[in-house]
Formats: structure tokens, sequence, C-alpha cells
């Protein structure tokens, strides 16, 4: 069994009835997937205010510790937070204070989660899980990523540990090119080595709530090796199977992402998990697949609201 580009049964449909709700989301101010959010929340009469890091104030005391843009904690009923780097550690305090007024907070995860944003982290907690993803070290010296490619066949990726949209990724055909850019790095350990599995295509399947809404399929373009859109991909909408959709699932829900880019490569016949983004891009997805991610985001949101009303 297969889906085309509608919600999936069991995906987040449906409208709880609520009052006006005031989002906070720490993100962008301004760009696509703001604005699809702004006006999803306004079209249910809710009022969703998108800040940047730079309108926040932390300070020490016992009164007001978190000015929010001259507002304070209790002055929202749900945070959503969209951008982590570089303020990782503040993530963390900011959703723990809203979470400690009885607020939700979208990733309910950020409140256990001993890290934010680690690549190798996530391999790791997916491969405890059962979750196939490609073999892949993270050395923090030089000389022992260059001995750990013994254990790779060329070609290999070099990855950044941090990075998105396709950025700091490299397909280096021997270790000349694996040292080279090894050691441009600012610090070792950087980047990590991983296998590569050849494919013409990826999946990112959008992920709300622990349920796939569908997938679109990335083609790589001619001379790259790396599907994303920012680097020339192309998109198309694609029937994801009930397996790949299952193992989607699986993914945001070991890494606690309620809202979730899942990437899932086959090659060879076999799947395999290569990213689980947190806090997705959605407008090349929107536009491939006709699904409303932002309803969706919406009614999961208004979903968290009811359960904590209980």
């Amino acid at each position: 069994m297969a889906r085309h580009g509608t919600a999936r049964p069991g995906a987040p449909l449906g409208r709880p009835a609520l009052p006006l709700v005031k989002i906070l989301l720490i993100g962008k101010t301004a760009g696509y997937e703001t604005a699809r959010l702004s006006d999803a929340a306004a079209g249910r009469g809710h009022a969703l205010t998108a800040l940047s890091w730079s309108d926040i104030r932390l300070r020490s005391g016992i009164d007001a510790m978190i000015d929010i843009g001259g507002r304070c904690v209790a002055d929202f009923d749900l945070l959503y937070v969209r951008r982590f780097w570089p303020h990782v550690s503040e993530v963390l305090i900011l959703a723990r204070a809203f979470a400690a007024a009885g607020t939700p907070v979208v990733d309910a995860a950020l409140l256990t989660e001993p890290f934010v944003m680690s690549k190798m982290g996530d391999l790791q907690t997916l491969a405890a899980a059962g979750i196939p993803v490609p073999r892949t070290v993270q050395c923090f010296s030089h000389a022992d990523a260059e001995a750990a490619l013994q254990a790779f066949r060329f070609p290999v990726v070099v990855k950044g540990v941090y990075g998105r949209a396709g950025t700091r990724v490299f397909l280096a055909e021997d270790a000349a090119r694996v040292s080279h850019v090894l050691r441009s790095a600012p610090h070792a350990g950087f980047f990590s080595l991983q296998e590569y599995l050849p494919t013409d295509h990826d999946l990112r399947v959008i992920t709300i709530g622990h349920r796939a809404l569908g997938a679109m399929r990335r083609t790589i373009p001619h001379g790259d090796f790396r599907a994303n859109l920012a680097v020339g991909g192309i998109a198309d909408a694609v029937a994801l199977p009930d397996d790949l959709a299952r193992l989607a699932e699986q993914a945001s829900r070991a890494l606690g992402r309620e809202f979730a880019g899942v990437d899932i490569l086959v090659s060879d016949g076999k799947p395999y998990v290569l990213e689980v983004n947190r806090a997705p891009g959605f407008k090349g997805f929107e536009s491939a697949t006709g699904i409303d991610v932002a309803e969706a985001f919406l009614t999961h949101c208004e979903r968290r609201l009811a359960e904590a009303a209980d």
C-alpha cells in the first residue's frame, strides 16, 4: 500500500474547539514558514508572535528572569522553537521556564534531552531504536579520523556535524580529499565520516505528532550527490509506501520530534534514515505535494493544549 499527496489515516486532522491561543515562535520573524504558520493561526482565531533571539533577554534574579520582547512567560500559551544555533543551551533554559509555568513546549523532548543539536547523537539514538542509519564515525583528531578511513570504501561522505540545506557536506574520492576537508575545519571533530549510499533520489517525509503527512521525492541534480532543494534538487510528489511511513514515524518518535522532516534514502533495496530535521522548512514540500503543513501543525498545537488542560 502507498499514499499520495494527502494526509494518511491517523494524521492530525480535525480541530479541537479552543479559545484564543497565544503562540510564541522563536526563530525567523519573516519568511515562508513563519508567514504560513502565522496565517494558519490567525485563520483559527489564534495569535502567533514570531520573535528572534535578539528579542530575548535572560537575567538573574527571582522576578522576570526571562524578558520576551517586553513580555513574560505567562503572556503565552505555547512555545515553539524553530531556531537553535548558536543559542543551544539557552533553548533549554527557555523551554524549561515555560514548562515550569505549565505552558506546553514543542518539542516536549526539549525538557528531557541532554542535547538539542547533535547529528551524531541523533544517529546513535536512532540506531539504538533499531532504525537503520548510515555507518558514521566522528573522531576528535585528524590522525584518528584518517585511521578510521580504513573501515570505509571510497567514495566517502565527509559531513559537518553542524549544517543544514546540504551545506558542509562533501563526497571524497580518496584519502587526500578527506584529509584536505578535515584540515580545513575550525577544530577536530567538526566533520564526521559517513558511508556513501548510491542512489538518484531521497525522500523527505514530514511528520507531525509522530504521524507522516506524506512525502516528496528529491531527485539529485546532475553532477552532485546531494538531493537538498537548496543545492538544486528537484522536488515532486510521490506515493509514500506504508513501510517507509512507519519508518519515518518511528524515527520522529525515537527522537521526540513533534514536527520533523525525516530524510530517507533507499540504496540497494534497503531504507536508511539520514536525518530527522527539527523545525524543517516546508515551502518545497507544500508546493510539491499540496499538503497543508501549517494547518496540520496548528491542529497539533491545539491538541497539545487540549491535553494540557485535561
